[in-house]
């Protein structure tokens, strides 16, 4: 959870030739942020939503000047180097020593670290639009189990639906299972426990399995999501983005990810920005692989799941 700063600001300078300048500067006043600390956001009675209104992100500027010199000894370094998930296949102990590591990196050293052997967009997407149809062919008895469930529980939609902002910058739907009473704020802190108030008796159940996670299957198809991505974050979130966070958006969301299956994801994304910078300098086909083998497992075991 802690994000340690840097103190390779020489090093920086001789890769990064000019500053990062970025369409949209993201900005949030002194009771926003007090907001933000104590976990509570704004809202607005007015608003169809109950949130106060958020201006929308430009498209954000990913590419950034390197010195081709040290752009080129950094790409045969990353070959030794790549990080293509087999550590987090092995025991407790290793894997536990692989999460420290990168609860201690720093956010400039994960920065200036540049990898070429990525996975292949159209692989990734091939895979994502593949493996998605499939699951909602093979689970949609179970879509439709869930959804009467729901309705039968409590009064008010199935679905719930949340303003997520995805690759680019650009804004998007997200849709999930709804798991708490229609009442409660769309905005509002996340259970942190199943004895929550919010929950609804099924909403705990599908919580607890993971599966109201499950109609994200939905926007990985038209392309807003992936299999395996960071974390999609509000629009309130990232008007308090640094221009390093930015670097999220160079890859689409995920429905699971680095940072959900790492300890770190008791804790609010936006503190725990080097998992996701990790994955994204690093991102290969082994690694997603790994990333999901491991998502299952901690779905089977009830891990991180409230």
């Amino acid at each position: 959870m802690n994000n340690s700063e840097s103190s390779g600001a020489t090093a920086a300078s001789q890769a990064v030739a000019t500053p990062q300048i970025y369409d949209h500067v993201p900005s949030w006043d002194d009771v926003g942020h007090n907001l933000l600390r104590e976990n509570t956001i704004p809202h607005d009675a007015a608003s169809s939503d109950g949130v106060l209104p958020i201006v929308s992100l430009n498209r954000t500027v990913l590419q950034r000047p390197i010195n081709l010199q040290v752009a080129e000894r950094q790409s045969q370094s990353a070959l030794a180097r790549l990080d293509l998930g087999v550590w987090l296949l092995r025991g407790s102990e290793v894997r536990q020593g692989c999460w420290e590591s990168l609860r201690t990196a720093s956010r400039r050293s994960l920065e200036n670290y540049r990898s070429d052997l990525k996975s292949s967009p159209a692989l990734k997407r091939t895979c994502d639009v593949l493996g998605c149809f499939s699951l909602l062919v093979i689970l949609s008895p179970l879509f439709l189990l869930i959804a009467i469930l729901i309705k039968v529980d409590s009064p008010g939609p199935v679905f719930f639906r949340h303003r997520r902002i995805g690759k680019d910058g650009n804004e998007f739907v997200l849709w999930k299972f709804r798991s708490m009473r229609s009442d409660v704020a769309k905005y509002a802190v996340s259970p942190q426990s199943a004895a929550d108030k919010r929950l609804t008796r099924i909403g705990r159940m599908i919580r607890r399995l993971s599966v109201d996670e499950l109609p994200q299957l939905i926007n990985v198809l038209k392309g807003e999501m992936s299999m395996v991505g960071p974390r999609p974050e509000m629009p309130f979130i990232v008007n308090l983005y640094r221009s390093v966070e930015y670097e999220r958006f160079a890859v689409r969301p995920g429905i699971t990810g680095l940072w959900q299956i790492s300890p770190a994801r008791a804790f609010p994304i936006h503190e725990n920005i080097q998992y996701d910078l990790h994955y994204i300098h690093n991102r290969n086909f082994f690694l997603d692989c790994a990333i999901i083998l491991r998502t299952i497992t901690a779905v089977v075991h009830g891990i991180g799941a409230v």
